[in-house]
């Protein structure tokens, strides 16, 4: 060995050194992240509540009929005006009928016109505005609720960080959001908590730490089955997202099989049969769901799945009964309607109409799913350079999707810039290796 090797030795063994230290803590971290695997649907099991939609919207309908008679003994209570509005979004969840919204968004109005300040239910007047998209509403009855005098308790405090977190998320500050859903979750670690954690880690790209927050979430004991058969959705969602075909078939008829009967379900079953190649039973599967609940969402992905398949004249049928249904949706709760009107006419409509309507929404709430809406209409009327500024915008929001990468591509491409969508294109295959799959178009609910 020479003096010169003898120089470098010591050098060389502290890289060695170093290196094997990195590695190892590379490896503890890769294992920090990894976490059980799915559960066993034979595994997941309910506690109370109704078995299947028929019986939830029994349920909710009671809840209803008792609030209206309450409230008609004294209509001028601010408190029974807020138990009806409660009664009316929880059907509004479950049957999707904007009139339900619209009436107990001007019941809360009520409310909190006659409870003087700062009492009233000014939690529930920040949820039900964000459900309507409402976000400055929001923040004022968040801001009333925070001015009341003593202490909330736990659940109250996580629902408004929560809804927090939520106002954040829509307005694209996606920071904002992870501190508002950790300090909902130091109040109370709920499913509900969990859930938004598990949406914003998967929209910021994070596909295997909202897959962990959905699985908790399913191996929780105490609750019902049509929330775990909402999580089942979600983890379908996450399942899209990364391409794993296979694992959203399972979920979606885990939870078919687990909730019987509800429309949103059955609508991702037949969707499932036309990613794998079924498209006759997919539209008998989505007709069969439109005929007992004739829901506009549906109508669109019946229509859309049609029109993929060339089947013009049947497409157009139901994308025009589907858009007489969002346009009086539109009337009734303007802002909760957006981003789907948006979405109906830029699938099925006239672009232009939906130009206007999805910059206003974009201005709104400048996040992700609605900045790429924004774009596509952007790409599709003609400003294809206005369009890659809008992506870029969400793109600096912290939002990662294949979704956002292939509009990104598309517009790259419709300004004549190749290389540019070729890369954008092969940031999206990283994220979903089925992205680029002709089927992946039949996807159209849990999207981005």
């Amino acid at each position: 060995m020479t003096l010169a090797d003898r120089r470098r030795w010591p050098w060389l063994l502290l890289t060695a050194v170093l290196m094997v230290v990195a590695g190892a803590i590379a490896l503890d971290k890769w294992r920090a992240r990894q976490a059980p695997p799915d559960p066993l649907p034979e595994q997941i099991q309910p506690w109370f509540g109704p078995r299947n939609q028929g019986e939830l919207v029994l349920s909710a309908q009671v809840g209803v009929e008792g609030a209206r008679n309450r409230l008609s003994l004294m209509p001028g209570e601010w408190l029974r005006q807020e138990m009806l509005a409660r009664a009316l979004v929880r059907r509004f969840r479950i049957n999707g009928d904007y009139a339900d919204l619209a009436e107990a968004d001007g019941l809360l109005d009520k409310a909190l016109a006659a409870a003087p300040f700062p009492a009233g239910p000014s939690l529930s007047r920040a949820e039900v505005s964000l459900l309507a998209h409402k976000l400055d509403a929001a923040d004022k009855g968040l801001a009333r609720f925070f001015a009341q005098v003593g202490e909330p308790d736990a659940e109250e405090s996580a629902g408004a960080w929560s809804i927090k977190g939520d106002i954040a998320f829509q307005r694209g500050d996606m920071k904002a959001a992870r501190l508002a859903y950790a300090r909902a979750e130091e109040y109370d670690n709920n499913a509900a908590v969990a859930l938004r954690q598990s949406m914003l880690a998967l929209r910021s790209g994070d596909a295997e730490l909202a897959r962990r927050r959905v699985n908790a979430i399913m191996r929780a004991p105490k609750l019902n089955r049509w929330v775990k058969a909402q999580v089942a959705l979600q983890r379908a969602t996450i399942a899209y997202a990364t391409g794993d075909w296979k694992a959203a078939g399972l979920w979606v008829r885990f939870a078919d099989g687990f909730f019987p009967g509800n429309p949103l379900v059955e609508a991702h079953v037949a969707q499932q049969r036309a990613l794998e190649g079924d498209l006759p039973g997919a539209v008998r599967a989505y007709e069969a769901v439109v005929a007992k609940a004739p829901l506009p969402e549906m109508m669109d992905a019946l229509a859309f799945t049609l029109r993929l398949q060339g089947k013009g004249v049947e497409s157009r049928a139901w994308a025009d009964k589907a858009s007489a249904i969002w346009a009086e949706r539109y009337r009734l709760m303007p802002e909760a309607a957006t981003a789907h009107l948006v979405e109906h006419e830029l699938a099925l409509g006239d672009p232009k109409r939906a130009l206007p309507i999805a910059q206003a929404d974009a201005a709104r709430r400048p996040h992700g799913a609605s900045l790429i809406l924004l774009a596509r209409a952007q790409v599709l009327t003609q400003n294809a350079r206005a369009a890659v500024a809008t992506l870029e915008q969400a793109e600096k929001t912290g939002w990662r999707s294949a979704g956002l990468y292939l509009a990104l591509a598309d517009a790259h491409a419709a300004a004549g810039d190749t290389d540019a969508a070729e890369d954008a294109r092969e940031e999206a295959a990283d994220i979903n290796p089925k992205a680029l799959d002709p089927a992946a178009r039949y996807i159209w609910f849990g999207h981005d």
